[in-house]
């Protein structure tokens, strides 16, 4: 799908689906264009009730409520290697990736610039029940006025576990280098926040580092994190890592049929 032009004042609006009950999405993306509407807004789908995978957008999205740049509400769903590069901006609930999750968003990642009020996140905005969140991260932007946090605005009941943030973070209240706020017993583990280019020394979760470390290898592997190159850590290969010239990036973001030694072979800047 590209450039999309979907302006709506409903609930559920979505480049691809309003609203996804049950199978699986895949190998699907909007590129430029964009997408309006009230709550559960999404760059690609709005509500979703089944899997995505492989999936991204690049859109601009704007909302009122639960907005995400590339699902507006994971209900009962899964959202698996994809990534969004999307503006977001909305009122509460607004992230990266996704405005709110309760069930899973794993080895994917946003790079967008999002500004909300309330429960902003460069990731996801509301990660809440029995949400879990893991192998990911964001870059970018984020700003709004609380909570706001640089890969989740608020962790409520939900779970984080080896995720990293270097986006710029700017709020009033409950502001974190990763997590906003950490309401009712969210755990985030092993996660990290780069403190330099975040400009956040606190969090409601996870381990603030300076640039130098969060570009070193060490820094993950001795928090579980498993990597191509290693075998300690499992054997998933799920993690790379240009050291002192890059932070951690997911093996499927490779170019196809590319190796981690070719990748770190090339010259710098490329």
């Amino acid at each position: 799908m590209i450039s999309p032009n979907i302006n709506s004042r409903n609930w559920q609006v979505g480049s691809l689906v309003g609203y996804f009950e049950g199978g699986t999405i895949s190998n699907c993306y909007a590129d430029g264009g964009n997408v309006s509407g009230y709550s559960s807004v999404g760059g690609l789908v709005g509500w979703i009730n089944g899997s995505i995978t492989n999936c991204h957008s690049s859109t601009t999205v704007s909302g009122m409520e639960t907005v995400g740049g590339l699902v507006g509400y994971n209900c009962k769903g899964s959202v698996t290697d994809s990534y969004s590069t999307t503006v977001v901006t909305g009122d509460r609930n607004v992230g990266g990736l996704a405005g709110a999750n309760r069930d899973m968003v794993t080895n994917s990642y946003s790079t967008g610039e999002i500004t909300g009020l309330f429960n902003v996140g460069g990731l996801v905005g509301l990660n809440n029940y029995t949400g879990t969140i893991s192998n990911c991260y964001s870059t970018g932007c984020v700003s709004g006025d609380r909570p706001v946090g640089g890969l989740v605005g608020v962790n409520s009941f939900g779970h984080m576990m080896n995720c990293y943030a270097t986006a710029t973070v700017a709020g009033n209240e409950e502001v974190g280098g990763l997590v906003g706020t950490d309401y009712l017993w969210g755990t985030a583990v092993d996660s990290f926040w780069d403190i330099e280019t975040s400009g956040q020394l606190t969090s409601a979760g996870g381990e603030g580092k300076t640039t130098a470390k969060m570009q070193t290898a060490s820094t993950f592997l001795e928090a579980g994190w498993d990597f191509a190159d290693e075998s300690e850590n499992g054997a998933e290969d799920i993690w790379w890592i240009l050291e002192g010239r890059d932070y951690p990036r997911l093996v499927w973001e490779l170019i196809e049929g590319e190796s981690v030694e070719a990748a770190r072979n090339l010259p710098a800047g490329q």
